[in-house]
């Protein structure tokens, strides 16, 4: 009895006990199942040494961040027989709730299912409470625990890394060099097949940094919103950098940044063009933006445009002009802009961004053919279409492009969900990427779509001369 007792403060001590289930929930889809005692071994130490941080972690929490850690991950695990199934599992737990929930990396294992709650602590807590309530086809009750996580930092295996890649690529705009990694857990590709990959994950990133430094040597743009990534997170992003780095434009909106000083982790880059916007640690400095842009400025010493605010000028008026306050990726339709009666001399930041307001303005309109002057006589118009129907095409001229115009469905473009980059290849022409989701007619789900629009002088205004739309 002694000596068990001392065992079991060991084991505690290491980490806590490690059952069958903790190891289960190491596998995804099953493809890790330890195959014998050895293996079992190494993933029980595996497991002690992430249970220990998991510990050391809930000490260093503070007590009143209790509730904010709550809304954070949720583990769901429901154990009956072998014979359960995705589809059974969520249509019988949907059918018990009133709360939406979309689970994220199922994963079975023997007689257990698993998946995965992000920032929906209801829908968790609601589960948890249907625990032997609900019969599986076998007349068993069914068992259904929920426990607070932090983020899951789960290995991909390589047929998941390779999807992976294959949805990198998919996200990645070789005419403007721009990877568009934005809600990356959330595409559609990793949840059909119910891949994990949270790029707030140490693991993953550290994965999505080595592709991109095996395959994309030449980025130039990069936008990472809306991943929760944290000060910690930004550290593994010098993984990528080389001699030979071209990254100029990075967006890091819609995170979790809560200090200036991790941009320390891009200071080798040459970005000359960042948004911080919707991040913590924008608050400290709403009424500060001078101080901001003088921060910024000393870390990343190329940069030159800082959430939509030309810095050099900026700075050389001593804050006097309007400080980086409306988010500038809200591209909001405004009718009294124009670019009729700009200077076609040059091609500016300011003019860029009208052209785009009065564009996405017009786009959704019953009627687009006001839209038509703002291509060049001899325009391309190239669709990208992933979608069933929308047919990939391509079409040069007014005149063809004008047909497209009017026989594609229409739209409405969610201009909350837009972020974008403006580059200039020369003084008279400008290339800008707009990303975000629209909802086109006939389809149920809102689609995402990446813009890349060639922008020069033409006339007394700007015109595009090439559009790439891709549609996803």
């Amino acid at each position: 009895m002694g000596k068990k007792s001392r065992r079991v403060k060991r084991q505690e001590a290491a980490g806590g006990f490690v059952d069958e289930d903790d190891i289960m929930g190491l596998a995804m889809n099953g493809d890790d199942k330890p195959r014998n005692a050895k293996q079992s071994a190494k993933l029980r130490k595996k497991l002690r040494k992430q249970k220990r941080r998991e510990k050391e972690q809930g000490k260093n929490q503070p007590r009143g961040n209790q509730k904010a850690k709550s809304t954070g991950w949720h583990k769901i695990e429901i154990i009956g027989s072998e014979a359960m199934e995705k589809t059974f599992i969520y249509t019988s737990i949907g059918s018990s709730l009133e709360l939406e929930f979309q689970p994220l990396g199922f994963h079975k294992i023997d007689n257990m299912c698993c998946f995965y709650l992000e920032n929906n602590e209801p829908a968790a807590t609601a589960m948890h409470s249907l625990s032997k309530r609900i019969q599986d086809n076998n007349g068993n009750l069914l068992k259904i625990n929920s426990m607070v996580v932090s983020c899951p930092n789960l290995a991909l295996n390589a047929d998941q890394l390779q999807v992976l890649r294959e949805v990198m690529s998919r996200r990645y705009n070789t005419a403007s060099s721009l990877l568009d990694l934005t809600d990356l857990h959330h595409d559609s590709v990793l949840l059909e097949k119910d891949i994990l990959a949270p790029l707030s994950a140490s693991l993953v990133m550290k994965q999505v940094v080595r592709v991109i430094k095996d395959n994309i040597p030449d980025l130039k743009a990069l936008n990472v919103c809306k991943n929760n990534l944290r000060g910690g997170d930004l550290c593994l992003f010098p993984g990528f950098h080389s001699e030979s780095s071209q990254l100029r434009a990075l967006n890091l909106e819609h995170n979790a940044i809560t200090n200036i000083q991790d941009l320390k982790h891009f200071k080798m880059f040459p970005i000359s063009e960042l948004s911080l916007q919707f991040n913590p640690v924008v608050e400290p400095f709403k009424n500060k933006p001078l101080r901001y842009i003088e921060l910024a400025k000393k870390i990343l010493v190329h940069l030159k445009l800082l959430d939509g605010v030309d810095v050099e000028t900026y700075l050389a008026k001593g804050g006097e002009s309007q400080g980086p306050s409306a988010p500038s990726s809200s591209l909001q339709p405004s009718a009294s802009s124009s670019t009729a009666g700009s200077s076609a001399s040059a091609v500016s930041e300011p003019i860029v961004r009208s052209f785009l307001e009065q564009y996405y303005a017009l786009i959704d309109a019953p009627d687009r053919n006001n839209l038509l002057a703002a291509y060049t006589p001899d325009a391309v118009l190239e669709i990208k279409s992933n979608l069933a129907a929308i047919v990939s095409s391509t079409f040069v001229g007014q005149e063809n492009i004008k047909k497209a115009l009017a026989t594609f469905p229409r739209t409405q473009h969610q201009h909350n969900t837009f972020s974008f980059n403006i580059q200039f290849p020369n003084p008279r022409a400008a290339q800008a990427v707009v990303m975000g989701q629209c909802q086109i007619n006939g389809l149920d789900a809102a689609v995402t779509f990446t813009r890349t629009l060639t922008i020069v002088p033409f006339n007394a205004g700007l015109c595009c001369s090439q559009d790439v739309l891709e549609l996803r």
